[in-house]
């Protein structure tokens, strides 16, 4: 005997959060035709977004009932946000407004595809920041100025200048072959006991 579905039901759920404290569920079925087994995956996904629209409206947003919706620098600084499902998560959970959500997602689709990256990388060493210039491969400087003037004592600093864009390719290259031709210094034997 062959199982056929008739109906399929999609519920969305949003705690009230304090002071009703609870837990609102909003669900609706839809009838499959007789021809039908299944429902296309797109059409789930966009009936199920409509449904959490619609229970926001219903109940507004959690993170309202908690918070005054934030600007963007605030937003942007507690966050830090790299892709739009982190997004979609944070509005679930009832951490971002509706506003806050439609603030990051703007930020998220005009931010550079690499500003992302640069904020998860771990911090190395500390290099002062100088403003950034612009230098091109017709003036490299000289590895001794650029070792003074971005105080640069190792080839990792000597990257992190480089992401800063304050040197050119040819100006990192210079100072990579000047950290790996730098005479190594044998350690001195250890007198024996």
């Amino acid at each position: 005997m062959a199982l056929r579905r008739r109906e399929i039901e999609l519920s969305v759920e949003q705690p009230l959060g304090p002071p009703a404290d609870g837990t609102v569920r909003l669900s609706v079925r839809f009838e499959l035709g007789p021809q039908e087994s299944t429902s296309e995956p797109e059409d789930l996904a966009t009936a199920l977004a409509e449904l959490r629209e619609e229970l926001a409206e219903l109940v507004g947003s959690p993170g309202a009932a908690t918070h005054e919706d934030r600007d963007l620098a605030e937003l942007v600084e507690t966050y830090r946000p790299r892709q739009p499902e982190l997004l979609e998560l944070l509005r679930g959970e009832g951490d971002l407004s509706p506003r806050e959500y439609e603030l990051l997602k703007a930020h998220l689709a005009a931010a550079p595809p690499g500003a992302a990256l640069a904020d998860s990388r771990p911090a190395g060493p500390t290099v002062p920041a100088i403003p950034a210039t612009p230098v091109g491969p017709a003036t490299p400087r000289d590895v001794p100025d650029l070792l003074r003037e971005y105080h640069i004592e190792s080839l990792r600093q000597a990257g992190a200048v480089r992401a800063r864009r304050q040197i050119s390719f040819e100006e990192y290259m210079a100072l990579k072959r000047h950290f790996e031709e730098a005479p190594t210094v044998p350690p001195e034997p250890r007198p024996r006991a």
